[in-house]
């Protein structure tokens, strides 16, 4: 499939894995970009120190003993600051695309830039976009609200037909709620130029990083028991050392007892955490607890099998290719 998004890095499919902070690593990048997508992982995490050298150098070597193409590294934009031996750290390195994400992406385009790497940013509203593309980035990411993990307010389609008619000359790229060859085929029709996913990633046999639990819960998804939350993040802040995130950015995650208790009651929720951070304090300890927040979006309902990140990525592009054509037929045909 060609696009100007295979064109830009060589690729054989307009595919993008997500790097999702500690839900992605090395071996799912190598995995996804050696099959012919654009893998990646992260390197910046909401709370400061929990990404060490050490680990990024760890995943940086998994990357290239598995492949010598194309592959990105992720920050979380606003947390940059906070992080900064991190992302000098990989500038530093050989790493050919540098993916930002949240916020405004000034003035690490320019640093990025500056040393010749490529820059994706994924990005949540439309003055996010024309930053991005305004300070140089070479492709952005509108992001949908059905996304796993953190995300923006925005529907897709709205959102990517906006980008798109606005950034002609940029390449523009689709997240969120995407995981079969169906919904690739929607936003190619659409305008994008790939297909950047996560969830469906996050249950492929190389993503090291899944608990079993998480794998499990999202082949029995349908989609549909998810919700965009501040809970988790609430949580997160005043009991686990983590930042704040921007306004307008939420988690999706499996709705578990922590969100039907406090979804929707944030205030008391937060002056809970306030009164006794212990009892929250151990969020993040245990993958099978039932308060273990699960990150994923509405895509789940397209996972129904345990397969690689190769197969998975020809399965849905084969996919969106016959639909395509189909659909050019039918159009030609009146």
């Amino acid at each position: 499939m060609r696009t100007r998004l295979t064109e830009l890095f060589g690729l054989r499919y307009p595919i993008v894995s997500a790097p999702m902070v500690f839900q992605s690593g090395g071996d799912l990048a190598g995995a996804v970009s050696k099959a012919g997508g654009l893998g990646s992982f992260g390197a910046v995490a909401p709370k400061p120190g929990a990404i060490t050298l050490s680990y990024i150098a760890d995943n940086l070597a998994r990357v290239r003993q598995t492949t010598d193409k194309p592959f990105g590294i992720g920050f979380i934009t606003p947390f940059i600051g906070a992080n900064r031996p991190n992302f000098d750290y990989v500038l530093s390195e050989d790493v050919p695309v540098i993916m930002l994400s949240f916020g405004d992406p000034r003035p690490w385009i320019s640093l990025a830039k500056a040393r010749g790497r490529a820059v994706l940013c994924q990005v949540q509203t439309m003055e996010e976009a024309r930053i991005a593309v305004g300070e140089g980035a070479d492709g952005i990411t509108v992001q949908g609200e059905a996304s796993g993990g953190h995300c923006g307010e925005r529907s897709l389609l709205p959102f990517l037909a906006e980008a798109a008619d606005a950034f002609p000359q940029t390449p523009v790229m689709a997240a969120g709620g995407l995981g079969d060859g169906r919904t690739l085929a929607a936003v190619l029709a659409a305008g994008a130029s790939g297909a950047w996913i996560g969830t469906a990633f996050r249950a492929v046999t190389e993503c090291a990083e899944t608990p079993e639990e998480d794998r499990q819960a999202i082949l029995r998804s349908d989609g549909r028991d998810t919700v965009r939350s501040s809970v988790v993040d609430i949580v997160n802040h005043g009991a686990c050392g983590g930042l704040v995130w921007p306004g307008g950015i939420a988690m999706r995650t499996q709705i578990n007892p922590l969100l039907e208790r406090w979804h929707g009651d944030e205030d008391s929720l937060a002056a809970a955490v306030t009164a006794a951070p212990e009892d929250f304090a151990d969020l993040w300890d245990n993958p099978a607890a039932p308060n273990y927040p699960r990150l994923f979006g509405e895509a789940a309902q397209f996972v129904s099998q345990i397969e690689t990140a190769e197969d998975f990525i020809r399965r849905i592009t084969d996919e969106a290719e016959h639909l395509l054509a189909r659909w050019n037929g039918a159009a030609d045909r009146g």
